[in-house]
């Protein structure tokens, strides 16, 4: 969830990484770069970044629409996620197994790959370093690091192939142990999940987004009064 309640030093930070970990005070997930998620970060009138007291004068009325707004969405994931599991109960021990075989099947390729991965990242950041420092296009540093990254690059190109079976050859098996009818089942139930997950998610975001945004639009105009005070001095 994104809704940003954040300090003046955090928000200043336009960065925001894609990926997403549970809250560190409940069990909705939030934005990797925030420790807790906006309803949470309203309950506790914390940053949701750095974690610092935000003083924002939220009352108890904008906590409470927080929480039962929180609590909805919790009930509310619980219920799709056991629609999910219903709708695939008669072939959940195939799904298990096939969800079973990609992730062995992903580690695999990713252990024989990590060794060439390494070495490239090796390359390329020595001849990075090089090239930064203004080394001399042909002096024998350079040249050098260009050769090995490139051999670097050339071997990362030939173990993908190489190992692409590791990868691809027992998730095609089981996919046709398991037929596409059942893995159909499996991807449309995702893809509800997903749609109805995201609607709920959608609907706190928008909640405690109005609370927020009715609080940032106080403290600014409080601010902005304050300041006309002084200048009227």
């Amino acid at each position: 969830m994104l809704n940003m309640f954040l300090c003046k030093k955090c928000g200043k930070n336009g960065s925001l990484l894609a990926s997403a970990h549970q809250c560190t005070a409940c069990t909705i997930s939030t934005y990797s770069r925030f420790a807790l998620c906006p309803c949470c970060s309203l309950e506790q009138d914390k940053c949701q970044e750095c974690q610092t007291d935000m003083k924002s004068g939220r009352d108890e009325a904008a906590v409470k629409e927080a929480q039962e707004a929180r609590a909805a969405f919790i009930a509310r994931v619980a219920v799709i996620d056991a629609e999910f599991e219903a709708a695939l109960a008669d072939i959940k021990d195939d799904i298990d197994a096939w969800l079973k075989v990609n992730k062995e099947a992903g580690a695999a390729y990713e252990a024989a790959m990590k060794p060439f991965q390494d070495a490239y990242q090796t390359a390329s950041d020595t001849l990075r370093t090089l090239q930064v420092s203004g080394a001399a296009a042909d002096s024998e540093a350079l040249v050098s690091a260009q050769k090995a990254f490139g051999e670097a690059q050339t071997a990362v190109q030939e173990a993908a192939r190489k190992n692409n079976g590791l990868l691809f050859d027992p998730v095609k098996a089981e996919r046709e142990r398991i037929g596409a009818e059942k893995l159909k089942r499996h991807e449309d139930a995702v893809r509800v999940r997903h749609q109805k997950t995201s609607r709920a998610e959608r609907r706190v975001e928008l909640i405690v987004g109005r609370i927020t945004g009715h609080i940032a639009l106080d403290a600014a105009v409080k601010e902005q009064l304050a300041q006309l005070d002084e200048q009227d001095k």
